[in-house]
C-alpha cells in the first residue's frame, strides 16, 4: 500500500464503518471550522476548530484540550449501552500524515483514557469474532523509522480493546486479523520483483510489517521464514534482531 503525499495508508477492514469514518474526516479536514457536540449523561462535549471543551449541566469547565486536526465521533467500544468519545488528530511532518486515536471515558467522570500514536495508519473500531466484541485498530508507530528509507510504507497493526474504562492490548488474543492485514500489504507488490539486496532495502518497511503481523499471529516460523526468503541482505541476522528487540519489548 504505497502513502502518495500526504495520504495515509488504508488498512483492511471488514464492513463498512471504516470507510464511512474515513471519509467523514476527510470532509472534516474541508470543512474545519464546525462545531461538533455530544450529549452524555453528566457532561457535554464540544468540538470546535481545534479545541474539546466539556461541561457539566451548570456549565462547569471539566476538561479542555487543543488538537491539530481532529476528527470525532462516539461509539460504544466495551458495549455497555455508554458512548466513549473518541478524536483522531492528524499531523503533518515532513509531507507524511501520522495519526494519534484519543480515548474519553464518559461516565462518572470524563477523563482521556488513553492516546495511541497510530503513526500513518488510520485508526478504526471493528467486531472481532475471535474475542466476541469490539477492538480497536491501530498502525504500529514503533516501525515508522523504516519508511525513511523505504519506497513503499507500511507498518505493522496493533489491536486494543477498551473496558472499565482503560485500554489495554489483544494482540495476543487474535489471529485473523493479522493474517488479513499481511494479505493485504502483500497485494501491492509482486514479491518475484525482490531478487537483490537493493530492492530488499526498498520493501524493507513492508518485510518488517509481514514478519511482526505474522509473530503477532503466532506464526513464528512462518514469519522468519518470510524474512529469510525475501530480506536478501549480509545483515539480516542483525534486521532480524533489531526487529525481534521492539516486538518483544511490547510484548
Amino acid at each position: 500500500m504505497k502513502s502518495y503525499y500526504n495520504l495515509p495508508v488504508i488498512s483492511k477492514i471488514s464492513g463498512t464503518l471504516y470507510a464511512v469514518l474515513f471519509i467523514c474526516f476527510l470532509l472534516t479536514q474541508i470543512s474545519f471550522a464546525q462545531k461538533e457536540s455530544y450529549q452524555f449523561e453528566l457532561f457535554t462535549a464540544s468540538l470546535e476548530g481545534t479545541k474539546l471543551s466539556v461541561i457539566t449541566p451548570d456549565e462547569n469547565l471539566v476538561l479542555e484540550k487543543e488538537f491539530f486536526h481532529p476528527f470525532s465521533f462516539i461509539s460504544d467500544l466495551d458495549e455497555d449501552d455508554v458512548q466513549e468519545l473518541l478524536i483522531i488528530d492528524s499531523i503533518q511532518t515532513n509531507g507524511n500524515t501520522g495519526f494519534i486515536l484519543y480515548v474519553f471515558n464518559t461516565i462518572d467522570s470524563f477523563y482521556l483514557a488513553d492516546s495511541i500514536n497510530s503513526g500513518l495508519i488510520f485508526p478504526y473500531e471493528t467486531f472481532s469474532g475471535e474475542i466476541e466484541g469490539l477492538i480497536i485498530v491501530t498502525g504500529n508507530n514503533d516501525f515508522s523509522y523504516l519508511n525513511k528509507e523505504s519506497e513503499i510504507k507500511a507498518i505493522p497493526i496493533n489491536c486494543w480493546k477498551f473496558e472499565d474504562g482503560e485500554i489495554f492490548y489483544v494482540n495476543e488474543e487474535l489471529y485473523d486479523i493479522f493474517i488479513t492485514e499481511n494479505e493485504t500489504v502483500l497485494s501491492s507488490i509482486d514479491l518475484e520483483d525482490i531478487n537483490h539486496c537493493v530492492k530488499s532495502t526498498e520493501m524493507k518497511s513492508l518485510l518488517a510489517t509481514v514478519y511482526i503481523n505474522s509473530l503477532n499471529a503466532g506464526e513464528k516460523a512462518s514469519a522468519e521464514n518470510f524474512l529469510k526468503t525475501f530480506y536478501l541482505c549480509e545483515d539480516i541476522e542483525k534486521f532480524k534482531e533489531e526487529l525481534d528487540s521492539l516486538f518483544y519489548k511490547e510484548n
